[in-house]
């Protein structure tokens, strides 16, 4: 009786469900939700930081508006700068950031068409201009939405971009360097321009850095393998502390208190003074590790160029200055480093702990420092040219790793993905 009971309720319970079970219809072309227009840009996340250093004038954010499926007609999307939304946004958010004026934004289209059969309409832009005559570290917002779209809905989730527009007295450029390194042709064997880096008593390295990921045994910051290289990592080591080997051996020891953390900016410095046998990581200006018995020998001078003539990429194997790489036949991609990298120098001097900690973030007048002999801001945003400042004419250029090891295939990287956006570097000496 009870087993004819349960059938019961079985039979019950798959009858309520067979009108649901029984729906044939062909969703491949069509929604089961009423087919709604949105921006794509907005489609994850419907606010983009839109900040840029002062020395900027304009810049066009691009995007496009797109269905949830196709349409048998043409649809008809309307633009615009919505400053009404700016205080339902600051209410929402407990901000209290001012509108965009008008003066700084083009709308370069106010509609678009989305064809028949067709989910996604040409891309369009909004132009900023005259960036440098806003405040400095002032956010303003600037609401782009979509004011109606003729014939279907609008998804509200993605309907507006809130852009917040920042011109910014920090760091917001900076080159990731994932499956691509750095070479320094200049530091060659036979170049003229290498001297400037060659018989040094004394060197400092520096540079600012964010690791995005630390799952190499090593990530290579700067410098030559085995030689004279600031890294992280290392065999047997945490593959989150800084290390150099030098032509003396390994600095500094274990110690997993001075780890460095993923997604984190770290100005870092490497002091050597030869004729003291000091050696010393500073981490933002502030003294991380030192040793002042690294050397006593008959060295007495250090050289980061000369090593090896170059080759078709402008470098000559393993044992060259590169940032981003080590030692690894054929441009072996296990030691790269998954990060950013801007503000990169080097000094012929071991410069002292209020030295770094003053000009962390920017070197004024390159030209006019004596001790500076390599300065790579990184601030390009575009291409894969890295301009020496110092006038000494060592460029860097950007080489691609290998994919595998047959070597068939090199890496090649957009504009977008070499020079990411969105990038601001906080500055840790200005209390």
């Amino acid at each position: 009786m009870r087993i004819h009971k349960l059938y019961q309720c079985f039979a019950a319970a798959v009858l309520l469900f067979l009108p649901v079970a029984c729906d044939n219809t062909d969703y491949s072309e069509k929604s089961p939700f009423d087919n709604s227009a949105y921006l794509n840009v907005a489609a994850s996340k419907n606010t983009e930081a839109f900040t840029f250093n002062r020395k900027v004038t304009s810049q066009t954010k691009t995007f496009a508006v797109k269905l949830s499926y196709p349409s048998g007609d043409d649809v008809k999307v309307s633009l615009k700068v919505d400053a009404s939304l700016t205080s339902e946004y600051n209410a929402k958010n407990d901000t209290h950031y001012e509108v965009l004026p008008e003066t700084y934004y083009q709308l370069l289209k106010t509609e678009v068409v989305i064809p028949a059969g067709k989910t996604t309409s040409e891309e369009v832009g909004i132009k900023f201009s005259k960036l440098d005559e806003l405040e400095i570290d002032v956010t303003y917002l600037c609401p782009l939405s979509i004011g109606g779209a003729d014939g279907v809905g609008v998804m509200d989730g993605s309907r507006t971009m809130y852009y917040l527009v920042r011109r910014s007295s920090a760091i917001t450029t900076a080159m990731n360097l994932k499956n691509i390194y750095v070479a320094v042709p200049g530091f060659d064997k036979g170049s003229s321009t290498s001297d400037v880096v060659n018989n040094l008593s004394a060197v400092t390295m520096e540079a600012i850095i964010r690791v995005n990921s630390f799952q190499q045994e090593i990530s290579s910051i700067m410098g030559i393998e085995q030689y004279f290289l600031m890294r992280i990592g290392d065999k047997e080591f945490p593959n989150r502390q800084l290390q150099t080997q030098t032509t003396f051996g390994k600095f500094p020891e274990i110690n997993n208190q001075k780890l460095l953390l993923a997604g984190e900016w770290y100005h870092v410095a490497l002091t050597w003074d030869i004729a003291t046998a000091t050696i010393a990581f500073y981490v933002n200006g502030q003294l991380q590790s030192i040793s002042t018995s690294h050397g006593k020998s008959d060295l007495t001078s250090i050289s980061l160029g000369d090593k090896l003539p170059d080759d078709e990429f402008g470098n000559g194997g393993d044992f060259n200055f590169y940032f981003g790489r080590s030692y690894g036949e054929s441009h072996d991609i296990s030691r790269q480093f998954d990060g950013e990298i801007c503000e990169a120098r080097i000094w012929n001097v071991a410069r002292t702990q209020e030295q770094i900690y003053q000009n962390m973030y920017e070197i004024s007048n390159p030209t006019t420092e004596p001790a500076l002999c390599a300065y790579w801001k990184f601030d390009e945003g575009t291409g894969t040219v890295v301009a020496d400042r110092t006038g000494h004419g060592n460029d860097a250029k950007v080489v691609p790793y290998w994919k595998g090891s047959d070597h068939l295939e090199m890496y090649s990287k957009t504009d977008a993905e070499l020079w990411p956006s969105g990038i601001e570097v906080p500055k840790v000496n200005q209390e």
